[in-house]
């Protein structure tokens, strides 16, 4: 009888390989992992209240003042835009023919670039122009979280144990770039891949979602730093404003997809926001969003925001979009806006 199935495969299902035993035992300690958890704490709220309970705010870094420009500029504002992380995803360099790879390990060592080349791209600016603030918007999906229960064996360790993890390295990287600015703003929206809901929902998006969380166990991880200002809207979208200029945020997964690469989708869609919002205090002179894992700059005021985990299995192999791990860094200024930008690339 024709099982459908190879010789090859029959064989290692019979006598599986060491590495397949491993990761078979690895699964099963990271599942096992997450119903202790669970069971020990309660649901998902209570959860968040015990790791909360069990934080100690870090310490500040030194103050660093930069040195005055030469240059009589107008003065400037940084604004790094951080998204897609998926902080605790695994990419194993063998599934990606050795394009790309990703475990905690690289998520921590690429928040450490992105705090040291956006103080090195500001102090590039600071020969002619003051920028003594910086805006952070966060973009949502820290996580590759739980939404697909198939995708638990791409995680490389529980949800419960990444929370605070992320938050406290993301409130370290706050932190590091807080010593170099007289003020930061932070700005965070939730993603689609930490949401608690399998299915998508429109109420109660950011009480349903991991991102919420982590951006408030940042928050107290970096609570001594009196610099850090924290925003953390409710809504799948937000209107920010920066020196006059008003910035719209989203994730991006309420973008219906047309095509592969869904321009069309995203203009089709933000033009559609204009309209609903003209006359109104939340219209917007910018778009910043992700979750498409690409980069990309539309009609000059929507951009879509590369991811920090770059490339991974589903976008190469599925979507064939290939998308290098960086972050952008942008700069505004109040006479002219948004007047230039810069990808952080991360190696």
């Amino acid at each position: 009888m024709k099982t459908g199935r190879t010789k090859a495969e029959l064989l290692a299902e019979a006598d599986p390989s060491p590495e397949t035993v491993s990761l078979r035992e690895q699964l099963a300690d990271a599942l096992t992992d997450v119903r202790r958890l669970k069971v020990q704490v309660g649901d998902d709220q209570k959860l968040f209240d015990y790791l909360r309970s069990q934080l100690q705010a870090l310490p500040t870094y030194e103050r660093v003042t930069p040195k005055k420009p030469k240059g009589k500029h107008d003065p400037l504002e940084a604004v790094l835009i951080l998204t897609d992380a998926h902080s605790e995803e695994f990419v194993s360099a063998a599934e990606m023919e050795g394009l790309a790879s990703h475990n905690w390990e690289t998520h921590e060592s690429r928040m450490r670039q992105v705090a040291d080349k956006t103080i090195e791209l500001t102090n590039i600016l600071r020969h002619s122009s003051g920028v003594p603030h910086c805006t952070v918007y966060l973009l949502g999906d820290w996580f590759l979280g739980q939404i697909h229960p198939d995708e638990l064996a791409g995680a490389s360790m529980p949800l419960p144990k990444a929370l605070p993890m992320a938050g406290r390295t993301l409130a370290d990287t706050l932190l590091h770039i807080a010593a170099h600015f007289d003020r930061v703003r932070v700005v965070g929206v939730v993603g689609n891949h930490g949401r608690t809901t399998r299915k998508p929902v429109f109420k109660m998006t950011a009480d349903r979602n991991w991102d919420m969380a982590v951006y408030m166990i940042a928050q107290a991880f970096s609570e001594r730093a009196k610099n850090i200002a924290w925003t953390l809207p409710q809504s799948i979208m937000h209107v920010d404003e920066i020196m006059g200029w008003k910035n719209l945020l989203t994730h991006g997964n309420v973008v219906n997809i047309t095509h592969r690469t869904p321009y069309f989708g995203i203009e089709d869609s933000f033009q559609k926001q204009h309209s609903s919002r003209r006359g109104t205090d939340k219209d917007f002179d910018y778009a910043y969003m992700g979750h498409f894992h690409m980069s990309a700059n539309l009609r000059d005021e929507i951009m879509i925001c590369p991811p920090m985990i770059g490339r991974e299995q589903f976008g190469q192999y599925k979507m064939h979009l290939a998308s290098p791990a960086r972050q952008m860094l942008l700069f505004y200024s109040e006479k002219h806006g948004r007047t230039c930008h810069w990808p952080i690339n991360l190696t």
